[in-house]
């Protein structure tokens, strides 16, 4: 009986994690630069954002502005946020799961 549970335990054990990676993947971005589509009010942009802990925390604009952002909370490649003039973006991440994204520098 011992030798059933020696076998199962493990089996169990990464047969969990296998179920688990792609949510935990999804909703936990590795930090870094992503190419994002932008909707705001005046229309929709393919620029890169910048996530941090589950986050898009700015928008890099093609005139070499930054603009920061709060609340942009990923879910499911999305997120939703506003700038610090109360404006409101929608972001869709294009690739979550792209391996080549550019690590962020720290400040």
């Amino acid at each position: 009986m011992k030798e059933i549970y020696k076998l199962c335990f493990p089996l169990l054990f990464l047969s969990l994690l296998l179920v688990m990676s792609p949510t935990f993947a999804e909703s936990n971005p590795v930090d870094g630069t992503y190419d994002a589509r932008v909707k705001t009010d005046s229309g929709t942009y393919r620029v890169p954002v910048e996530v941090e802990d589950g986050e898009v925390t700015s928008i890099r604009w093609p005139n070499s502005g930054r603009m920061r952002l709060r609340g942009a909370e990923i879910e499911d490649g999305e997120a939703v946020g506003r700038s610090s003039d109360g404006d409101r973006f929608r972001i869709e991440i294009d690739d979550l799961e792209y391996e080549g994204h550019e690590e962020t520098e720290s400040e």
